[in-house]
Parts: C-alpha cells; sequence; structure tokens
C-alpha cells in the first residue's frame, strides 16, 4: 500500500469539512440561548445520532459481510480452477486431458494480467470469458469409457460450473448500484448531525469545535469503510487474485518436473 491509506484521507477531510463549516456558523450565525433550547437540541440530536448510528451500523456490516462472500466467491473459484486442473490427471496423457490442463493455466494467467487490471475500471475481459467457454466446451464434450472416468467427469462438470458461477457473481458486483443509490442519502444525514451539533456553538469555544471535528471523522470514517468496502477491486481494500497467482505458479511448476507428473499420474 503506497501512501496515506484512504480511510484517513476521507476522515481528514470530512474534519475539514466539518470545521470550515463550523467557522462559518460562528460568523453569519447568532450563538442561541443555551438554557432556553438546550433540552429540546439534546432530545433531537439523540433521536437523529442514534438514527443515523444505527443507519451507517447495519450499511457497514451489509458492504463487509458482501465483500468477505465474494472473497470467499472468488476463492472458491480459484479452487475450483486448480480442482479441474488436478482431476484431469486421472484421464492420463490423453489430448483431452493436456488441454484441460493447458486451459485452466491460460484462465489463471487471464484473469491475473487481464481481467483483474480491467475490473478496476470497471470492465471484464473477453478472452477470459473465450478461455472459460473452451473450458466448458472440452468438459462436456468428453465421453467416459469406464466408471471411474465417469466419476472424474462429472466432477469435472461441477467444478467448470463453479468456475462459472464465481466468475458471474465477480461480474455481477461490478455492476452493482446499491452504494450509489445509498450514499447521498448517507451524506444527507451526517449533514444533519453536524448542522445539529453546530446549534450549541458559544462564542470562541474551541474545545466545541474540537468535539466536531472527532464527530465529523467518526462519520468520515464509516462513509468511507462503506465506500471502499462496495468497491471491492480498486483502492485500498482491493481484494488480489491470489488464488490464480498460486494456481499459475503450482501448474507450471509441474509442467517442469516429469517427477510430479508421474505422481499424479499414479504410474508410481
Amino acid at each position: 500500500m503506497n501512501g496515506i491509506p484512504s480511510i484517513f484521507v476521507i476522515s481528514a477531510g470530512a474534519a475539514v469539512i466539518a470545521i470550515v463549516g463550523f467557522l462559518i456558523v460562528h460568523r453569519v450565525i447568532k450563538p442561541i440561548n443555551m438554557d432556553q433550547h438546550q433540552g429540546f437540541l439534546d432530545a433531537m440530536l439523540s433521536i437523529v445520532g442514534t438514527l443515523v448510528s444505527i443507519l451507517l451500523g447495519l450499511l457497514v456490516a451489509a458492504a463487509l459481510s458482501r465483500y468477505q462472500a465474494l472473497e470467499q466467491s472468488i476463492d472458491s473459484e480459484a479452487a475450483n480452477v486448480a480442482q479441474v486442473g488436478r482431476i484431469s490427471w486421472g484421464l492420463g496423457m490423453s489430448p483431452e486431458a493436456k488441454k484441460l490442463r493447458a486451459l485452466c493455466e491460460q484462465y489463471c494467467d487471464e484473469v491475473v494480467n487481464e481481467e483483474w487490471p480491467a475490473m478496476a475500471q470497471a470492465h471484464v475481459s473477453q478472452k477470459v470469458w473465450q478461455t472459460y467457454a473452451h473450458l466448458l466446451g472440452v468438459v462436456v464434450n468428453l465421453h467416459p469409457t469406464s466408471n471411474g472416468e465417469t466419476n472424474l467427469h462429472q466432477a469435472l462438470l461441477t467444478a467448470v460450473q463453479q468456475i462459472g458461477d464465481g466468475r458471474r457473481q465477480r461480474i455481477l458486483v461490478l455492476h452493482d448500484t446499491w452504494i450509489q443509490h445509498l450514499m447521498p442519502m448517507l451524506m444527507v444525514c451526517s449533514a444533519i448531525v453536524l448542522v445539529f451539533a453546530y446549534l450549541y456553538a458559544k462564542q470562541g469555544n474551541i474545545w466545541h469545535g474540537v468535539l466536531i471535528c472527532f464527530v465529523a471523522v467518526a462519520l468520515g470514517g464509516n462513509l468511507g469503510l462503506v465506500l471502499l468496502l462496495s468497491n471491492p477491486f480498486s483502492g485500498d481494500f482491493k481484494i488480489l487474485p491470489t488464488g490464480f497467482e498460486l494456481n499459475s505458479k503450482v501448474m507450471r511448476e509441474i509442467d517442469s518436473r516429469p517427477d510430479l507428473q508421474k505422481i499424479l499420474r499414479n504410474l508410481d
């Protein structure tokens, strides 16, 4: 991670905006009579603050849950690519088995080098789709000749289906617009909390400004978490294609090690 983490920048920006607003309120609005209105302000701020805190808490929890579910889906996709490669050794050195292993390695390389950078820009790679289609075609068109091969074929079909499901989940996340719909309302709610906090202002009360700064940092931090967790392929919290990188490394290692290939073919 290079530079200052985005969450700190967002929180600091929220604090600066809050302090600027605080200074403007001090200059423009005459301080209210706290003896007369403090009870009402306390009640309203308590209600609004509670509602906003519950809303932010639920949204942060929902964003984190979606983020973790996507991580698990990506790990499952990579694991099933590796599974296809492993199971293909049960078919020996047939042309179909060799093609399956080559396509698995190609799929991982294209996901890491092409699709992951493209997803940071909300795009996908057509090459990865074509490679998956070829992989699916090879598996679907296998013709088992024994009970053992039939079992392997069934396992291959299941793994390929789960690869497709995992990639579909990644693509759906790119087109998810829930945060764009909710963020304006979150900003408005945060601004309302700050406005209520401004009403407690007293002339020359520096401590009040510091407390407002703390409130803004908390609000900005929560908003930043929702925003970053909702953009899992870019930013400081981006998910990395570690599973696919590991697959490529292992597959190349096997390709260069005849002894490992012999073990996998159970010829020892």
